[in-house]
């Protein structure tokens, strides 16, 4: 080719490569806000997430898990111009069924506690109070009685929980029986520890009307009926084209139980349907739709693998931010009088974003819908200085992404009905959901034009730190077997 060929050649495929990456700014007819008369009613929000809660426990991997990711497929397929695909990954399927206890007499079970052990034991119920160490002196043979953690939240206890039955299993016991502060119906199916790591042993969770009838030193049988058995779960990946290859990641995870853990794949669902809905001039940058795996069995967390991907790519200018949605428009319900009442008002909510740019267009999406008790914050945890970032947590599945040093935004909450499904439909306010869900769709639009890096304030010079040697946050996942010893 002829120098002046070549020189002119490389200039058209510059222009087309910038073209590929650089966002281009929507056109002035494009609103710069979501249009809420075209977009998914309260109404129709409930609609899905009714759908959604009944296919049942979604744990992962399961029967009800397929079905639930299948519908969504078909959903989102099915939306002008947005192609899917999806990333499978083997694990260790455990299929819940019921606990039972016998202690003098059928003890009543709320729930197997996820991941313990199939199968029978028995030995005799030894009370041991929070902050009492579980070990082969105290518990070996026995069934342990513990008493659930007193927190303000039920999601801060998983920590505790783990360790009892990571303790448990290492000192042989011979169970492990959680007693809730509140009755039997409000605590059945409850679902945590999420982590996906198999314990060594059976374990049970039981309401206080159960537990006032148990005396130590009983003998006491305890069993989990359950599954254990290789599986494949996937994650699915729809990506809606814009006028630019360069990504705007939107992320929740499908696996779940109730009206509350997951319904951000309500909010994805609509969020889709809207930018679909949009002609490619009002859309500047593409859009991805992870609608991801695993959070109820961490080993393979859909979220974490994807963020990997990401973050790999991210110094080729192909990724913009990522946005992750989970637990939307829940209703506070706080202790009071031995059970838990809702007080009428909104679970507190965190907007948790990672640079200055991402905190501005947040606060003022909440500000121009209107959503209350819902903060702009930068993370969940202390920073830790010379960190990379230095606060790692976002509160949830988005601290994978903002760990990966991905310009990130998480909205979540973490409602005493998170995992406790037994609070069904009423967990849920759905005019504050769609509020919240069009105040994320604000956000997304205000900053679909913005150029990359003023996006990513920070993370720029965070991700260069790292590259020199600066310590970051860890990404390891949870074992997806408990110890032996």
């Amino acid at each position: 080719m002829q120098p002046a060929r070549c020189i002119a050649f490389i200039g058209v495929v510059t222009v087309f490569a910038l073209q590929l990456t650089t966002p281009a700014i929507a056109s002035d007819d494009c609103s710069p806000t979501v249009d809420e008369r075209s977009f998914a009613s309260a109404r129709e929000l409930r609609s899905l997430n009714s759908t959604v809660a009944g296919f049942g426990v979604r744990a992962t991997g399961s029967p009800a898990h397929n079905r639930l990711i299948s519908w969504l497929e078909r959903r989102v397929d099915r939306l002008p111009g947005v192609s899917v695909r999806s990333e499978s990954f083997a694990i260790q399927r455990w299929r819940p069924g019921p606990g039972f206890l016998l202690s003098d007499g059928l003890v009543p079970v709320a729930g197997a506690i996820p991941y313990s052990d199939p199968g029978v034991r028995s030995g005799s119920l030894v009370r041991l109070p929070a902050g009492t160490p579980i070990t082969a002196g105290n518990a070996r043979g026995k069934v342990v009685l513990r008493d659930f953690p007193a927190l303000d939240r039920g999601y801060l206890a998983e920590p505790l929980l783990d360790a009892d039955m990571v303790d448990a299993g290492k000192a042989g016991a011979a169970g492990v029986v959680v007693a809730f502060p509140f009755p039997h119906e409000q605590v059945k199916g409850y679902w945590d520890p999420h982590l996906g790591t198999h314990y060594r042993l059976p374990g049970v969770f039981i309401g206080s009307d159960a537990a006032s009838r148990l005396v130590p030193g009983t003998h006491t049988t305890i069993g989990v009926v359950a599954g254990r058995a290789p599986a494949t779960t996937r994650s699915l990946i729809a990506t809606l084209p814009g006028r630019s290859s360069e990504k705007i990641v939107l992320d929740t995870n499908t696996d779940g139980v109730g009206w509350v853990q997951e319904n951000g794949t309500v909010a994805l669902l609509a969020l889709a349907g809207h930018f679909a809905r949009l002609p490619l001039r009002c859309r500047p940058r593409t859009i991805e739709f992870v609608f991801a795996t695993g959070h109820l069995h961490r080993p393979a967390e859909g979220s974490e693998f994807r963020a990997r991907a990401l973050d790999a790519e991210y110094d080729s200018g192909s990724v913009a931010f990522a946005f992750v949605l989970e637990h939307l428009g829940t209703r506070e319900f706080l202790p009071r009088n031995g059970s838990l009442h809702p007080t009428g008002l909104a679970e507190p909510s965190g907007w948790f974003a990672g640079s200055p740019v991402l905190s501005r267009t947040a606060a003022a999406a909440l500000a121009g819908r209107a959503v209350d008790r819902t903060f702009v914050l930068p993370g969940s945890d202390p920073p830790v200085p010379g960190r990379v970032p230095p606060q790692c947590s976002f509160g949830g599945i988005g601290t994978h992404f903002h760990s990966h040093l991905i310009p990130t935004m998480a909205m979540i909450s973490g409602p005493w009905t998170l995992w406790a499904p037994s609070f069904g439909a009423q967990a849920v306010d759905h005019d504050r959901m769609r509020a919240q869900v069009l105040a994320a769709g604000d956000a997304i639009t205000a900053l679909a034009p913005l150029p990359r890096d003023q996006i990513a304030g920070p993370y720029l010079e965070q991700r260069q730190a790292r590259a020199a040697g600066a310590p970051t946050c860890s990404h390891d996942l949870p074992p997806e077997w408990a110890p032996r010893s």
